[in-house]
């Protein structure tokens, strides 16, 4: 775990192995958190490192339903706000005990637009990554915690995404103007990240339909070494599945 002041009073707890990241907003009322990890033991020790107990947290905001990013929820007695999206997909998981601990107690629909003591957050529905897939931004300081719409160092997770879907947001992002970016998983970065990957997902999905429009297989597509394949990036299987997504939603419209 790396933890790094992106401003005064802001934090972002960051994990370089892959996991998922976690922010940390100071206000004169209480701690924001900002997703909670897979495990209640993680975000316990990313608070205690911080000098944070959880009685300190004021608000917790959920990007999406993702287990990686909503399983501390239970460490907290404060509302945790989310999406209505976020809300529901948690409520049809299987286990009833479980999606009681893990549920939203607030929820939102397009943007929440919240003041806490002397900050100003606004949170605000995306989609893409997932149908709930939200984002955190600071505009007073041009910071944005992106959830997993932003992969940094690696390539993106598709298999929950509507591919169309995840280009606007990221596009709409870009608009934002952010001078720094918390993404879902990876280090700090910046606009140049959010290009970098809209790049990949426009022209992997403009080849995709190419192929398909040739009548090829996945097999044959697969085999296709002109793809935008980034060296560095890791787990290249992630870029293969990212294109059997593509081939299946294109294939989907088609019909």
């Amino acid at each position: 775990m790396e933890i790094h002041e992106v401003s005064p009073g802001v934090t972002a707890f960051i994990r370089p192995e892959g996991g998922a990241n976690v922010g940390l907003i100071q206000t004169s009322e209480g701690i924001v958190v900002i997703d909670t990890t897979s495990r209640e033991s993680d975000i316990r020790e990313f608070l205690a490192a911080a000098g944070v107990a959880p009685s300190d947290v004021c608000l917790v905001c959920i990007t999406h339903s993702h287990n990686d990013h909503t399983k501390g929820i239970p460490l907290f007695d404060c509302p945790i706000l989310a999406h209505k999206l976020t809300y529901q997909r948690i409520a049809k998981r299987k286990s009833t005990k479980l999606k009681t601990q893990l549920l939203p107690t607030k929820v939102f629909e397009d943007r929440r637009n919240i003041e806490i003591g002397d900050r100003c957050l606004e949170f605000i529905h995306a989609g893409g990554h997932t149908p709930d897939s939200s984002v955190v931004w600071l505009p007073e300081i041009e910071v944005l915690f992106a959830g997993d719409l932003i992969f940094e160092g690696r390539y993106p997770f598709l298999a929950t995404a509507n591919v169309p879907d995840l280009m606007k947001a990221l596009k709409w992002l870009l608009t934002l103007g952010a001078q720094v970016i918390v993404p879902g998983h990876g280090l700090l970065c910046a606009e140049d990240t959010v290009i970098s990957q809209l790049n990949y997902i426009e022209l992997s999905w403009n080849r995709t339909a190419d192929h398909i429009a040739q009548g090829h297989s996945i097999d044959e597509i697969l085999e296709d070494s002109e793809y935008p394949i980034h060296p560095g990036l890791g787990a290249e299987r992630l870029h293969k599945w990212n294109i059997e997504v593509m081939y299946r939603q294109l294939k989907k419209t088609a019909s």
